[in-house]
């Protein structure tokens, strides 16, 4: 590239990464809090998290591979991107007063509506965002690096979702929300209270992912992959679940069972950890709190993103997973100790930033150029659908913090356990992950000129 394509390339990379981390950041985060806030059932979150896995893999699974067939990105970025935004904006339209009204006042009927059209809401959304971001999008950045500069495009994607949340509070904080419950308000009140705050937050964030999705329109340079119709387009559905795909790419796939327990234990505690802060410890100077986490896990993955190619990606991958273990016990054991969360909450952040930039740019390096879109369904079993759905659902599962709310239902409560599934899941990672290295070790010794394999020092 010369120095006008890079800086373009730079642009677009930057804004479309931020502009669908913050979508994607407010639906697995910032909505959790307001439909929590909206109902107070933990359950209503495990829905819309498991629901929005299968739709993001089966669109992902779908686009990706008709997008390698047509040969086009752009045209699935910039109009996915665009529409995307709107459901941004249309989560602020289901709120607890608006179902209360279509449910001719029963409260018990608003509460389940509450929960059951945002999950339909964070549905379509997500087959928008996935279909540009995680079917196009990741494909586009494959297509568009190689193994030399990668590392350095996926350290600085990857502290996207940092970014993306700094950038989700500070709107938060102008927006006031999510607000707190005062003593004595019911959730009812406490839903109507806040519900018009919440409606120009989404409305914002909504606009900003449009109006970048209208920008690549502009941005993007014209298609240059050649269209894939080699094969008929249910084979190539199917190609990355066949014998013949995972004997082929042996690689791809031991990185992807890696990326599977990696992300299970992010999965773990990501979506309920801000419900979790804000109302079961009820953490004081919640926003200096996140700005110190955001701030610490952001410079650690820049700085070892920009070295990674010269350190040796595979060299910071078992040390970044074990941190993330060990920062999750400690969360288990603290909940009381402000800087004691603060500290292990960022070395908690820094080991998934980093583990999520060595596997991701691992899985993209193993993926072969010519399916590069149909793999992307096979990577979103593996590293999305699977951890999104048993992550959460067996966090859900081990919660102990049950109380009776205003309607007189017994709901449950996010609560410390999910930290020790995390802790689990990472020690599971551990073991594809060792098979991944040594595997790399032994290629480059088998062949020494092969620097490609990027595991220097290894």
């Amino acid at each position: 590239m010369n120095k006008s394509s890079k800086a373009r390339f730079w642009v677009t990379a930057i804004l479309l990464g931020l502009a669908g981390q913050l979508a994607w950041a407010i639906e697995n985060q910032y909505i959790n809090l307001w439909v929590y806030g909206q109902s107070g059932q933990a359950s209503h979150i495990t829905w819309m998290t498991t629901a929005s896995a299968i739709v993001a893999t089966l669109t992902t699974f779908l686009m990706g591979t008709l997008s390698d067939r047509l040969g086009k990105r752009k045209i699935f970025l910039s109009l996915g991107y665009t529409i995307w935004g709107v459901f941004v904006f249309a989560f602020g339209l289901v709120s607890l007063t608006n179902m209360e009204m279509l449910s001719g006042g029963d409260m018990a009927k608003a509460i389940l509506l509450v929960g059951i059209l945002n999950t339909v809401v964070d549905s379509v959304m997500t087959f928008f965002g996935s279909t540009a971001n995680d079917a196009a999008f990741n494909s586009w950045i494959t297509d568009e690096t190689d193994t030399h500069n990668r590392p350095l495009v996926e350290s600085v994607l990857s502290i996207m979702p940092l970014f993306a949340m700094g950038l989700m509070l500070l709107m938060g904080m102008a927006f006031g929300v999510p607000g707190s419950q005062k003593e004595g308000e019911s959730v009812a009140e406490f839903a109507a209270r806040v519900a018009p705050n919440w409606l120009y937050f989404f409305l914002a964030s909504g606009i900003f992912t449009t109006l970048v999705g209208v920008a690549c329109f502009f941005l993007m340079k014209k298609d240059h992959i050649a269209p894939n119709r080699n094969k008929a387009y249910m084979k190539e559905l199917v190609y990355g679940f066949t014998p013949k795909a995972v004997k082929g790419n042996p690689d791809f796939y031991i990185a992807l069972l890696a990326f599977l327990f990696f992300n299970i234990a992010v999965d773990s505690f990501m979506p309920y950890y801000l419900v979790y802060f804000t109302n079961s410890i009820k953490l004081e100077n919640f926003y200096p709190a996140m700005g110190v986490i955001i701030g610490f896990s952001s410079i650690v993955a820049v700085a070892l993103g920009a070295a990674m190619d010269k350190i040796g990606k595979y060299k910071l991958l078992i040390p970044a997973i074990l941190i993330m273990a060990i920062a999750a016990v400690v969360l288990f054991l603290v909940q009381s100790s402000w800087w004691g969360i603060v500290i292990a909450a960022s070395a908690m952040m820094s080991g998934y930033l980093v583990g999520t930039t060595v596997l991701g740019a691992s899985v993209r390096d193993e993926t072969p150029l010519e399916k590069v879109g149909a793999l992307q369904g096979v990577r979103m079993v593996f590293a999305v659908m699977l951890p999104m759905v048993l992550g959460s659902n067996i966090s859900l599962a081990v919660f102990q913090t049950t109380y009776v709310n205003d309607f007189g239902e017994t709901v449950g409560a996010p609560d410390k356990w999910m930290f020790l599934v995390t802790a689990v899941a990472c020690l599971l990672a551990i073991g594809p992950s060792l098979w991944l290295i040594l595997r790399k070790k032994k290629a480059l010794k088998s062949t020494p000129k092969a620097s490609d394999l990027d595991v220097k020092g290894e």
